[in-house]
């Protein structure tokens, strides 16, 4: 991955590596079988990504000795990984919704407008 590369590209190419180790089979199983329970599956997919969160956190509550900048950007990456694949598993363009974010959030106030 080129330093220039645009976000479509990434989306792609993650997805594409997602699909080869076998991820997307797994998490469209109910889908493709009309399995009424699909939600089990995204909750369950998004529960990965809740791990990650929770791997980035223990490398915070490590002693300041022993954090680790890269483990913690590793566990930032996987994410920002796990995300993507589940957003374009589920049909969403990452660019159209970090943009759209983006503008929807440059209208907030300081803070999102809360008071600290």
């Amino acid at each position: 991955m080129s330093k220039n590369t645009d976000l479509k590209t990434i989306q792609n190419m993650l997805f594409k590596e997602y699909q080869k180790n076998g991820y997307h089979k797994i998490w469209t199983n109910g889908f493709m079988n009309n399995n009424p329970h699909q939600n089990i599956f995204d909750i369950a997919e998004l529960g990965l990504i809740t791990t990650e969160v929770s791997e980035a956190i223990e490398e915070i509550r490590k002693p300041l000795t022993d954090i680790s900048l890269v483990n913690l950007g590793f566990e930032c990456a996987d994410i920002i990984i796990r995300t993507i694949n589940f957003m374009t598993r589920k049909g969403m363009n990452l660019d159209f919704f970090l943009n759209e974010k983006y503008k929807h959030n440059l209208l907030r106030g300081k803070l999102h407008d809360k008071q600290i």
